[in-house]
């Protein structure tokens, strides 16, 4: 599972940030399901 990215040479960071880029692309749908009234969303709210 190792795939070059455009410039070879990059930092460990940056290849993290690539990968985790084309990850997220590949598992986002490209039409974003609304959120209406938190209906996905559940996260504590910070005081």
């Amino acid at each position: 599972m190792t795939e070059q990215q455009h410039t070879p040479a990059q930092s460990p960071a940056e290849e993290a940030l690539a990968v985790l880029e084309q990850a997220w692309a590949y598992y986002t749908p490209e039409k974003q399901p609304e959120l209406d009234d938190n209906e996905y969303i559940d996260l504590p709210v910070a005081a």
